[in-house]
């Protein structure tokens, strides 16, 4: 039984004031180039960990919205293109 190695890819998102916003691992099997499969796994798994309700409580549901528009306005881009480097906002 041969094992396949395990991935990390390293990722951080700064907002326009160059300040960072987020900084993360993902690690796990990768059978796709630059580790897209593992990424899209991470996405996923952070999206199902994600209550709406938390943003009603804190009367912040417009935040929910604006991330819920920008994901869909990604997805959008992803499909239409054969490789994809969004543009962060």
């Amino acid at each position: 039984m041969t094992e396949r190695p395990i991935n990390q890819f390293n990722f951080s998102l700064e907002n326009e004031e160059g300040e960072l916003v987020v900084t993360g691992n993902i690690s796990g099997e990768s059978e796709v180039p630059s580790f897209d499969d593992l990424k899209f796994e991470a996405v996923i798994a952070l999206l199902n960990s994600i209550d709406k309700k938390n943003f009603s409580e804190v009367e912040k549901k417009h935040l929910f919205e604006q991330y819920i528009n920008e994901i869909e306005d990604t997805l959008t881009e992803i499909k239409i293109h054969d490789q994809f480097q969004g543009e962060i906002k």
